[in-house]
């Protein structure tokens, strides 16, 4: 009965219905064109997202290494002039040592006590110098008797700069006669 109904309903159409149901047609399609190509628009649009996103974390990446490379150049321009400014720091105590008496070394004390402070600002601090010889810490010029590995007589002494040693301190190390 349906399908006599849907036969009797296609006969009674008229010229303008079939018109109108091609154009609903018509527009079916181009809502189902207008939809895959939204579709094909945002995949496009994820794919330019995502590439802005890889991009923005390279660059931040990117920042980062470079702020490490600063930070690594600065660290080693502090360090040479540091190295430098140790030369200074020995002279300095090598004039105070020959002549500590004399009053108008005050002046030499009060100088190497600002270059001191002045360096330690920068992270400068002395390494230890007394007991056992430290292979990461010193640099054995010379033996000499007494205690076996202990550190006799300091030449030069030794300087970190933060954690890393920037000048190893020159020691002479005790070794015990071959007879006792």
């Amino acid at each position: 009965m349906e399908k006599e109904l849907d036969e009797a309903a296609s006969e009674e159409a008229s010229p303008e219905d079939s018109v109108e149901t091609e154009e609903v047609e018509s527009l079916k399609q181009e809502l189902e064109d207008l939809k895959d190509q939204l579709m094909e628009e945002r995949a496009f649009s994820k794919n330019y997202l995502n590439s802005a996103k890889r991009i923005q974390a390279d660059f931040d990446n990117y920042k980062k290494r470079q702020q490490r490379e600063i930070e690594r150049i600065t660290e080693t321009a502090n360090e040479k002039l540091i190295s430098e400014l140790l030369l200074i720091i020995d002279d300095f105590e090598r004039a105070l040592a020959i002549s500590d008496s004399d009053k108008g070394m005050e002046g030499v004390r009060q100088i190497h006590s600002n270059v001191k402070s002045l360096l330690k600002g920068y992270g400068l601090r002395e390494a230890p110098a007394d007991g056992q010889f430290n292979p990461d810490l010193h640099e054995a010029l010379c033996v000499g008797e007494g205690e076996e590995g202990k550190i006799l007589e300091v030449y030069q002494k030794g300087y970190f700069l933060g954690d890393k040693v920037i000048r190893y301190a020159k020691v002479m190390v005790g070794k015990q006669k071959e007879g006792e």
